[in-house]
């Protein structure tokens, strides 16, 4: 099937290879093109929002890629997460952009942006569902009227089991990073399997985690943003160029924009 996760990064608990994977996290992701997500973005802002503004937010905003960008192209930039390492890499990468530490569920902001993303999939992470309508609405209520909510996601009946599998060398260590999701058919919840080994002269070393995430259709996220207040329009999941969902692929990008007071 078509899905595929873009590699994600997994809390730092006791025990792990590694205390902090945010230091080799870009490596993981250096086949994800940021830049042209990015444009992307700025595209689709021009075309669907009806607000004057330049206020951004980039939830799950890992290491900052996309804040870089988006201060580039003129925005004020703000990120969330709610991994302190990841924001620290966002503060070195992209100085000028506010920090909040907080999941996706339970940021508190009234009206302050035109413009937020989520990107990676990383809206999935709002499990259960009910934490996912949460963070709907809490995105509603963030942005200016006018404003418009960005992001990708994969309907659940387009879940495989389809690894991606990226390598990265950094010294004299060589670390292989695996990701997958896992998705039984018939819940509201999907597994996302990470494993890690590091190579060098003194061995092999391996770490394995898991990760709940949400398991929802198209429909069900349509939805939900309709009950948010949102209108909507799904997009196929290409960063290229702005088409509208054919209605048959499993991977879209759905944008929500917040009406004006009064309107339709």
């Amino acid at each position: 099937m078509e899905s595929t996760p873009a590699p994600s990064a997994p809390a730092a608990t006791a025990g792990n290879l590694y205390a902090d994977l945010s230091a080799y996290y870009d490596g993981f992701c250096n086949e994800v093109n940021y830049a042209e997500q990015g444009d992307f973005v700025a595209r689709a802002f021009a075309c669907l929002a009806e607000t004057s503004g330049r206020d951004y937010l980039d939830l799950a905003c890992g290491t900052g890629q996309l804040l870089g960008l988006m201060h580039n192209k003129g925005f004020v930039v703000t990120g969330l997460d709610n991994s302190r390492q990841m924001l620290d890499a966002s503060a070195l990468r992209c100085p000028s952009a506010a920090l909040m530490l907080c999941d996706l569920a339970t940021f508190d902001v009234d009206a302050r942006f035109d413009l937020v993303s989520c990107f990676l999939y990383s809206i999935h992470y709002s499990h259960p569902v009910s934490a996912l309508t949460e963070t709907l609405r809490r995105t509603f209520r963030a942005l200016k009227p006018g404003g418009v909510f960005i992001f990708d996601m994969v309907d659940k009946g387009g879940i495989g089991e389809r690894d991606v599998i990226t390598r990265l060398e950094q010294g004299d260590a060589r670390f292989t990073f695996c990701s997958g999701w896992r998705y039984d058919g018939s819940s509201e919840s999907m597994e996302l399997q990470v494993a890690i080994r590091r190579e060098d002269d003194a061995g092999v070393q391996d770490w394995k985690d898991h990760h709940p995430m949400t398991a929802i259709s198209i429909e069900q996220v349509r939805t939900l943003m309709r009950e948010a207040g949102f209108s909507i329009t799904i997009l196929e999941r290409d960063f290229a160029r702005l088409k509208e969902w054919d209605g048959k692929s499993h991977n879209v990008i759905m944008a929500g924009m917040k009406p004006h007071a009064g309107a339709e």
